[in-house]
């Protein structure tokens, strides 16, 4: 009998964190067959060493890495495609506690919810949220986590957001939005995705009482290509599609601000790399100028 709900675990390399948080899910009480494992192009050994450690759990591969949106999208088209209505996506650098799915699951039949925020935790802190949610202050172009309990249970519109480390989807609200827009590659996009569902009404919940450990950091891009050309470069194309006017100028100009003072510690550095990426970055921004 096929699971009606799932939980899709998305990981690249990296097999010590993904066998813990497949064991976390499987310890929860979780049956095998209602768990998902995507492998986000890994090495092929990799992909062997988690079949042979969990062989009655699902698994999928991708031969080339398409970043946080398109393995998010990957992972999760097959299972709804397979008759699944809803998804606990899970990161591989996240623990997952008993009752998690069942609660937000809950919490959707309440609320009408179609996408929701867990309770985020710091692994190695338990009693200390990550995030509850989290939200877009336009007047610095800048994101940031929601820490506090006992927030209204509906995020406000056109401001808030899910964190793409663990959320709860439902496939009405994938097929709706399309998944994560794919031309972000790597953050910014789960901004995107609330604020799309926003747009189009699907309401988005957090619910305190699905609690999932995150060991921060530990699966975060060190690199230049990462940190900087993703990171800022998405920052510019959320401001660009989701403000206007006297807003957009603002913000960019900020941003244009911030980069050219870290250009001037790049420059001090010979950090040729991110110098080569703020090029490219302030060039999107001119664009915008421009036209």
């Amino acid at each position: 009998m096929k699971p009606k709900d799932a939980l899709v675990v998305l990981y690249y390399n990296k097999s010590r964190l993904t066998k813990s948080c497949v064991t976390s899910i499987l310890q929860a009480g979780y049956p095998a067959e209602q768990v998902f494992c995507f492998d986000n192009g890994s090495k092929p050994e990799v992909f062997a060493e988690l079949q042979k450690a969990f062989p009655r759990v699902q698994h999928y591969r991708t031969e080339q890495n398409r970043g946080f949106s398109g393995g998010f999208n990957k992972a999760l088209e097959p299972v709804f495609a397979d008759g699944v209505s809803s998804v606990l996506f899970c990161t591989n650098d996240t623990v997952v506690y008993p009752s998690a799915l069942e609660n937000c699951r809950q919490t959707a039949r309440q609320t009408g919810a179609g996408i929701i925020a867990p309770c985020i935790t710091y692994l190695s802190r338990p009693a200390e949220i990550d995030s509850s949610g989290g939200y877009f202050d336009p007047t610095g172009c800048t994101l940031h986590h929601y820490r506090k309990r006992d927030l209204p249970v509906l995020l406000e519109p056109g401001k808030d957001y899910i964190p793409g480390t663990a959320l709860w989807i439902h496939r009405d609200a994938f097929k709706a939005l399309g998944g994560t827009d794919e031309s972000y590659f790597t953050y910014w996009e789960d901004v995107d995705l609330s604020f799309r569902a926003h747009r189009e009404n699907i309401p988005q919940a957090r619910c305190y009482e699905a609690k999932i450990a995150h060991g921060v950091g530990q699966t975060c891009h060190k690199k230049p290509l990462y940190t900087t050309f993703y990171f800022q470069r998405n920052r510019v194309r959320f401001c660009k599609r989701y403000l206007s006017g006297a807003d957009l100028e603002r913000g960019l100009g900020i941003i244009r601000e911030e980069l050219l003072r870290a250009g001037d510690r790049w420059q001090e550095k010979g950090d040729r790399k991110r110098l080569n990426y703020l090029e490219q970055i302030l060039a999107e921004i001119d664009d915008e100028a421009a036209g």
